[in-house]
């Protein structure tokens, strides 16, 4: 059930620009965001990042962007991008036709399977091609990373999240995760966020899957509120990645620490917790079935 005077749905490409706003305000007091906006080659933005990323997002059949409304003024509230791997859930709210189209899919696999048997015969030779001039970006790459400390920080978040995602969802693997939430400054603390991560809990209750978030350091005590646990983290002394003191707060001013935790939400064992999730998806779907027609508005992700 979503928080009195909230409405979930699903993320239309007209929202982009109000998601890309709340983005940028949602993460502006985030510590590694702000350093990261220090950038010398590429000052990272959030609202930018989100309107070049959101796109693509929305035309991709493995997210799923919800989106929390705020019924009285019409305002954006919150953004969830899940992410769903290996598989394609027998219910999802808001995203039938997703639902539609994996079973479409399952009378023409014959076919598909030729195909990538082609394709698999082309790719040892279109690899070989690709070697060099991959060689070549990567030394470039090396080069400038020396150079710039804040990509010297991104290099070492980026290698920690190949790692984990390599021993968490490794081929077969079947699952969801949280490639980014965002709840609005005025809208924080009155349940945006948990509703919106219900849609995926849910799920995964129904499916028996679990599900993993990448959590900034100041989210994870709401998902730790909505049942996520730690797995492990990354502790980071973001003053050793600065390239300069933060601006406007004095010569002794340092960054700080920031972790970054990696979550884990485990599907409902006991008797009955499958079938409240499938109840659950069921009330959702039949609420956005009668209040949703023809309307959207959505998202954020964060790095």
């Amino acid at each position: 059930m979503s928080p009195q005077g909230i409405r979930i749905g699903r993320l239309q490409p007209e929202d982009i620009p109000a998601a890309a706003r709340l983005a940028g305000q949602a993460f502006a007091s985030d510590r590694q965001t702000q350093m990261k906006a220090l950038g010398e080659a590429e000052p990272f933005d959030m609202e930018n990042y989100t309107l070049e990323s959101m796109p693509s997002h929305l035309t991709s059949r493995t997210c799923h962007v919800l989106k929390a409304v705020d019924e009285a003024t019409g305002e954006l509230a919150g953004v969830c991008n899940w992410g769903i791997k290996g598989f394609v859930p027998r219910r999802m709210p808001f995203f039938e036709d997703r639902v539609a189209e994996a079973a479409a899919e399952q009378d023409a696999r014959p076919v598909a399977e030729d195909t990538r048997q082609q394709q698999q015969e082309k790719q040892p030779e279109q690899e070989e091609a690709a070697q060099p001039t991959a060689a070549a970006a990567a030394a470039a790459a090396e080069d400038e990373e020396e150079t710039d400390p804040i990509k010297r920080l991104v290099a070492l978040t980026d290698a920690d999240m190949r790692t984990w995602m390599a021993e968490v969802m490794p081929a077969g693997t079947r699952c969801l995760f949280i490639i980014g939430l965002t709840v609005s400054p005025a809208h924080q603390n009155r349940g945006v966020g948990s509703a919106l991560l219900r849609w995926g809990k849910d799920i995964c209750d129904d499916s028996g899957v679990f599900a993993w978030v990448h959590s900034s350091d100041a989210a994870w005590g709401m998902y730790r509120k909505s049942g996520f646990e730690v797995v492990r983290s990354l502790d980071v002394d973001l003053d050793e990645y600065a390239p300069c003191r933060p601006p406007g707060e004095g010569a002794d001013a340092r960054w700080g620490r920031y972790v970054f935790r990696y979550m884990k939400y485990v599907p409902k064992k006991e008797e009955g917790g499958g079938r409240e999730g499938r109840l659950r998806l069921e009330a959702l779907g039949k609420e956005g079935n009668g209040r949703e027609v023809g309307d959207g508005l959505e998202l954020a992700a964060a790095r």
